[in-house]
């Protein structure tokens, strides 16, 4: 009686684990036709944007996270990127991923792989008509202080702008840079899309370059239940992210 309830049950773990994976790869081909077919066409109507290309097998390389610090890139083996959106949007270009960083790590005498970060990456090909950054500056919310943060550059900065110090920690590879860049309006800037994204949310800036990493769910997922034109609001309010970015924090 006990091997009959035993063989069972591996029955009913085996067929669920089959269903499991058969729903799944459903769910993976509708996904990737709804966001092959709908993300581009419902971007383009939108006011400003341009030149958009999306690939849904596409996004940053690890090494390109690596070298923006705007997150720990985590182990590169573990690391996944994809629904790459590049483009223009009011003449300044953009591109955005999600991306997922992970590391193992030794827990209890077992390894394990964790999650490090997972939302998107977004990077700004400017964000100043004048000014460049001359090295890392890295603002990252306190809430991202953890493993999250990844490498910081050298100098820990503080403001004049004490409401900013306090939600923000800022390191800079050169600290005259960082109050060069980091002026009053820039940090109320700052501030105001850190709410805006209602999310964890860390910036750096480098160069003529923005990256800025949101935590956040993953962008343009369709959903099986619904109609799929009830859903566009979903895509509109994953390329309102790239609209706030640049509208809150470009300067020109």
């Amino acid at each position: 009686m006990k091997a009959i309830t035993v063989s069972a049950i591996l029955s009913i773990a085996t067929f669920g684990l089959l269903w499991m994976i058969v729903v799944k790869r459903a769910y993976d081909k509708f996904n990737e036709a709804y966001k092959t077919k709908y993300v581009l066409q419902i971007i383009s109507q939108i006011d400003g944007f341009d030149q958009l290309q999306f690939i849904p097998k596409g996004g940053f390389l690890w090494d390109d996270v690596r070298n923006a610090a705007v997150v720990a890139c985590g182990d590169q083996r573990y690391y996944e990127s994809e629904d790459l959106l590049l483009g223009q949007y009011e003449n300044v270009g953009f591109k955005i991923s999600d991306v997922t960083t992970k590391k193992m790590v030794r827990r209890d005498k077992k390894n394990r792989v964790e999650e490090i970060f997972d939302g998107q990456i977004l990077c700004l090909s400017r964000f100043d008509d004048i000014k460049e950054s001359n090295g890392h500056l890295q603002i990252f919310e306190k809430q991202f202080l953890s493993s999250m943060a990844g490498w910081k550059a050298e100098h820990e900065i503080q403001t004049e702008n004490e409401a900013f110090n306090k939600r923000f920690q800022i390191y800079a590879s050169d600290e005259h840079n960082a109050y060069y860049i980091l002026t009053p309006q820039r940090m109320e800037k700052i501030m105001r899309f850190a709410e805006a994204m209602e999310g964890q949310v860390s910036l750096v800036f480098r160069e003529e370059k923005l990256f800025v990493a949101i935590r956040r769910d993953s962008m343009f997922d369709a959903n099986m239940s619904e109609p799929v034109a009830k859903q566009t609001g979903k895509i509109l309010e994953d390329a309102k992210v790239i609209q706030d970015t640049k509208e809150i924090l470009v300067m020109a």
